[in-house]
């Protein structure tokens, strides 16, 4: 016997139902100039209580959404391509409160220096709240082959109020390097206290392994991946002119709620780096996969406790 739970709108992702063993009950389940560096500023006294208090609850309300395993859970070959018009859109939360969204789009097919592409656009964009921090955005473009699933192109545009910087990287796979422009007069963000210490380690570079994925293809490269169990499998990111290894590593799959999505099998993968470290000052990343073969990246985090950052998807469309 078996108990099927759908979700929002109907069965799970695209029309799939969501299988569940008998006797697991879904109710239970539970590179802009350093010199134009700004800061992020804190809060008041009273503000920073709410923040404890709120986060407090939020989290032992998560403690719920995840159970023990009963029986196999199978983490099935991914899909070989990218489903043109997927969009994916995730709530971002900081210390359980949402600071924001981002949204994922397969937007179309495009050809670069003669390669046909996945073009991909993630666009990051800051709710009320944190508006009032930092008015800021961030859009991404990911040109992916489609034979390879190497990245051949990486844009990359920051606007903070009125001013923005823009980066372009072209990868060249036939003579392993890149070119690399930037151009505008936006501040870096800077989120990580050790930022220069973890980039002395690194050097500057415009020359490229085979496999080098850009910061956001890696996600969908991730997708697209056989992967067992365990792992390890190593990758390489290359960003602010430098190449950061990456080790990847899978975890046993489990069922896990999203509020107001339904309930899903998931396996999770951890990414651990210094890119991690330089980007966030935090060296680990989590990223939950569905196991079945689309593998939806439904929840990813940096950090934990008081620093913790969080991505929850909020809608699936095709």
């Amino acid at each position: 016997m078996i108990t099927q739970i759908f979700t929002k709108g109907g069965p799970a992702y695209g029309g799939k139902k969501q299988i569940i063993p008998n006797g697991v009950s879904h109710r239970g389940i539970a590179s802009g100039s350093r010199s134009n560096t700004k800061k992020i500023t804190t809060f008041g006294t009273l503000i920073v209580l709410l923040v404890f208090g709120f986060w407090f609850l939020v989290s032992q309300c998560y403690a719920q959404n995840f159970v023990k395993r009963e029986g196999k859970i199978v983490i099935e070959p991914p899909q070989k391509a990218l489903k043109i018009g997927e969009k994916l859109q995730y709530s971002i939360e900081w210390l359980g409160i949402p600071v924001g969204k981002i949204i994922l789009n397969v937007q179309d097919m495009v050809e670069i220096d003669g390669n046909e592409c996945y073009h991909i656009i993630a666009r990051a964009l800051p709710n009320k709240f944190f508006t009032k921090l930092y008015d800021v955005e961030y859009t991404v473009h990911s040109y992916i082959d489609k034979k390879t699933f190497y990245t051949r192109r990486f844009e990359k545009t920051r606007r903070i109020k009125d001013k923005i910087n823009t980066v372009l990287i072209d990868f060249n796979r036939e003579k392993k390097e890149i070119s690399y422009k930037t151009k505008g007069s936006a501040p870096l963000l800077e989120f990580s206290s050790i930022r220069e210490e973890v980039q002395t380690n690194i050097p500057v570079t415009y020359k490229i392994i085979n496999g080098t994925q850009d910061l956001f293809s890696s996600l969908y490269y991730l997708r697209l991946l056989e992967m067992k169990e365990k792992g390890p499998y190593t990758i390489t990111i290359y960003y602010d002119q430098r190449n950061w290894p990456v080790e990847v590593k899978t975890e046993e799959p489990f069922f896990r709620e999203i509020r107001n999505m339904g309930t899903f099998a998931v396996f999770g993968v951890s990414m651990d780096s210094n890119l991690g470290k330089f980007i966030l000052g935090k060296s680990k990343m989590f990223v939950y996969f569905t196991t079945d073969s689309r593998r939806i990246p439904l929840e990813f985090k940096f950090g934990a406790g008081v620093s913790l950052i969080r991505g929850i998807i909020q809608d699936i469309s095709n």
